[in-house]
């Protein structure tokens, strides 16, 4: 079964829109013997990607029970260890471990699923700059 290793702990940076990951988590994908992404100590994340509309509905990007999905799920995109589509499945699936009610956890993941995409591609443009010099 899928699960995370343990609670995530996490600071707020000056102006309350990202947080740094304090102490390094694991997420395990499937049963005993499955993958393991470790999202490192240090890394910065802004949260779920929902479009402000939807924050009446789900909460803020850094609030709620999906929380630590949404820092694995940028730590994916920002890795790309998967496609896009991949990367958003684990989102759903690490929703559904932390618990999250299936009305709110369908709401927020179609939202990233919209939301999203020019955070992939900003990131896939940042890779790419990045590895050519």
């Amino acid at each position: 079964m899928s699960k995370f290793t343990k609670p995530i702990i996490v600071e707020l940076l000056p102006g309350g829109r990202k947080v740094r990951v304090v102490e390094s988590f694991s997420y395990d994908i499937g049963k005993k013997g499955g993958t393991t992404i470790r999202i490192p100590a240090g890394f910065v994340s802004d949260g779920a990607s929902i479009p402000r509309i939807f924050w009446f509905i789900v909460g803020s990007p850094l609030t709620g029970k999906y929380r630590a999905g949404a820092i694995l799920h940028d730590f994916l995109y920002y890795s790309a260890l998967y496609p896009r589509k991949r990367s958003d499945e684990i989102f759903l699936e690490a929703m559904t471990v932390l618990n999250v009610n299936k009305v709110k956890r369908t709401i927020i993941f179609w939202a990233v699923r919209i939301g999203a995409e020019w955070s992939w591609n900003k990131h896939r443009e940042n890779k790419f700059s990045t590895s050519s010099h």
